[in-house]
């Protein structure tokens, strides 16, 4: 006997409603951090990335901090970032680094002021796209300068027995050098950013005049060692 038309309609909404029930089940979060995922995409959708995602533009604060504090040395820097999916950040930096110090020892008297640059990028390792970002980088920089180095205290020829002033003026060199930058920033307020880092620095080649190294290379820091660490305290802007 062949079912009435009321009995075949009830046996399809049957199944259709068993087939939406499994259909909801299958696509329900497992886990409770699933649906607190779920939850935050559904009220913030995820940021969609594009290839060129952005240009970002900032200065160094620290540097900045130890000009106005008068410390030995200093660094003041500007630099230009682009943003290749959120992910990759080539960057250009360019400042000015000098140093105006007093020897202990001997109480000579150092100075130095000119400009450099490093080229590099970062890599994101965050995996959402919020804002925040935790960075891995690397740096090349150069500088090319001329440093000063005077003494108030006359040195006395060991031959003729004459005292003579110290006061070797405009000698020239210049210093290649890597870093390895980590580093973390977060966004404060629609295009504003805060960010900082820690450099690990090392000598690729230097050449100073034969009376000495300089005490301090622009944009390497003083210049005690092969190797040196550093870093910075960034201001950006996104545009």
């Amino acid at each position: 006997m062949l079912p009435s038309l009321g009995e075949g309609l009830g046996v399809g909404l049957s199944i259709l409603l068993c087939f939406s029930v499994l259909t909801m089940q299958a696509q329900t979060p497992q886990t409770e951090g699933e649906a607190v995922e779920a939850a935050e995409n559904i009220i913030h959708p995820p940021k969609k990335v594009r290839f060129i995602d952005g240009v970002a533009v900032g200065a160094d604060l620290c540097g900045l901090g130890m000009k106005l504090a008068g410390c030995d040395w200093s660094q003041m820097e500007v630099l230009a970032r682009l943003s290749i999916y959120d992910k990759y950040f080539p960057i250009f930096e360019l400042g000015i680094g000098e140093a105006d110090h007093e020897g202990r020892e001997l109480d000579n008297h150092f100075s130095v002021r000119a400009p450099y640059f490093r080229v590099g990028a970062d890599f994101n390792f965050t995996k959402k796209h919020n804002g925040n970002r935790l960075f891995l980088g690397l740096r090349y920089g150069f500088s090319a300068y001329n440093y000063d180095i005077d003494s108030p205290v006359p040195l006395v020829d060991p031959v003729w027995k004459q005292q003579q002033e110290l006061q070797l003026h405009d000698l020239s060199g210049n210093a290649h050098w890597a870093e390895i930058v980590f580093g973390l920033e977060t966004r404060l307020w629609t295009i504003v950013r805060l960010g900082w880092d820690a450099r690990f620095k090392f000598r690729i080649k230097q050449k100073a005049d034969a009376v000495g190294n300089p005490w301090f290379v622009p944009g390497y820091g003083k210049n005690d060692g092969s190797t040196s660490w550093g870093g910075t305290f960034k201001l950006l802007f996104d545009i």
